[in-house]
């Protein structure tokens, strides 16, 4: 009888960790939020923080990655017919995207075309530098132009979306005027940054880029490149050489090592800094070079 009722009891204990585990085991409910997906993790921070918490926004490109030289696999094409919008920046960034992206142009937002970028930055350079999102005042017009937008696409999420812009455009305005502040500080700045990401953040503030260490992304310099790099470094008396986490940097360390220079980094994409917000992605970048320029030591 004792034996029976041990049995009994085991198989009673064995029936309800069974229970557990499968309980345990059940798949976690399905998100039925609506999806947007950006092409770079930039703009999945300031989509999110433009349409809050009622909006789901996915980056497709991995911010460690860099999105001039990132191939997506089929399985990352068709995640995009899952959403409801996609945002892309253009100017060529994109460029092993480009095709997918406008191939569904019922539900395109290129934010180059929305705010109208060609026509200014043509006058200004000989190419059109993609980056647009590192300037503060580009993304200001971005965030008030793509709140129309949003608001047609989540018409549910007027009410927020109207007040996180205003947050949003707020913010980006006084980190604008204290970057401007800051600047102003200083005499004839010049920096030396991997590739061109800084182009448009430079023009904002003043700052001279004399040279970057790649000509175009990816593209490692020659022996004849580095020597002109260091022309240049002596005569603008840079002291600190960025990197970016999405390129390789051996070139960097060549050129550190022969000019004594320190070695920081700068992240277009928030990668290393992990943001969690679009200004965090800038103020951290403006950290580490008003930092650099001081010669102090920039954040990690």
């Amino acid at each position: 009888m004792k034996h029976r009722k041990t049995c009994s009891r085991l198989l009673a204990l064995g029936v309800l960790l069974l229970l557990l585990i499968v309980g345990g085991c059940k798949a976690k409910p399905k998100d039925e939020r609506p999806l947007i997906i950006t092409s770079i993790h930039p703009y999945e921070l300031l989509l999110q923080e433009l349409v809050g918490d009622g909006v789901r926004v996915q980056s497709l490109i991995p911010a460690s990655a860099s999105p001039h030289t990132w191939s997506p696999k089929a399985k990352d094409i068709k995640k995009l017919d899952e959403a409801k919008l996609l945002v892309m920046n253009g100017l060529g960034l994109e460029e092993q995207l480009t095709d997918a992206f406008k191939q569904r142009s019922d539900k395109l937002i290129d934010l180059a075309e929305l705010i109208d970028i060609t026509p200014v930055e043509k006058s200004r350079s000989r190419e059109v530098n993609p980056h647009i999102w590192l300037s503060p005042q580009y993304l200001v017009r971005m965030a008030m132009m793509l709140a129309d937008k949003l608001q047609s696409y989540f018409p549910e999420q007027t009410a927020a979306i109207n007040q996180n812009t205003m947050t949003l455009v707020n913010n980006l305005s006084s980190m604008h005027q204290q970057i401007s502040k800051d600047r102003a500080m200083m005499e004839n700045p010049a920096i030396i940054t991997y590739h061109d990401s800084f182009h448009y953040f430079a023009l904002d503030y003043g700052i001279a880029v004399p040279a970057t260490v790649q000509s175009s992304p990816g593209k490692e310099p020659t022996g004849k490149e580095l020597a002109k790099l260091g022309e240049i470094i002596k005569a603008n008396k840079i002291n600190t050489i960025f990197v970016e986490p999405q390129m390789d940097k051996r070139s960097a360390k060549v050129l550190a090592d022969e000019f004594d220079l320190k070695i920081q980094t700068l992240d277009p994409l928030g990668h290393e800094f992990k943001a969690k917000r679009i200004t965090d992605l800038i103020w951290t970048n403006w950290q580490n070079i008003k930092t650099a320029l001081q010669g102090e030591e920039t954040l990690p």
